[in-house]
């Protein structure tokens, strides 16, 4: 059977640490329970802080990631009025809708290159 620590609950210290401190890292919430006299690794204080999440029913954040353009009607940060404008140039520029077309298809496989 697992001795219980003298010194207090770990896990605890831990609790109050990153309570004291949310904006603080695993690595820096290590090294102030350490301070207290715990032995403790970031993996532990990274285990107590994601099951405090868990329990009080906040979900971890997840990334998320979004393409440039698509069909919000924005494009690199212009409207849509001003992507049709650069699509007519290009139009007029490659000398037919046919021509624009197999320009875009050249850039699409280079793309599926890179």
């Amino acid at each position: 059977m697992a001795k219980k620590s003298e010194s207090g609950n770990k896990s605890q210290a831990i609790r109050d640490a990153l309570a004291a401190n949310p904006g603080k890292t695993p690595k820096e919430i290590t090294e102030i329970v350490t301070a207290l006299g715990y032995q403790v690794t970031p993996a532990y204080v990274s285990i107590i802080k994601y099951n405090q999440a868990k329990a009080s029913g906040r979900q971890p954040q997840k990334v998320v990631r979004r393409k440039l353009g698509g069909a919000t009607g924005f494009v690199g940060g212009t409207s849509g009025m001003d992507a049709m404008e650069a699509a007519i140039a290009l139009v007029k520029a490659a000398g037919g809708l046919d021509q624009a077309k197999q320009t875009l298809a050249m850039l699409e496989s280079i793309r599926a290159v890179l």
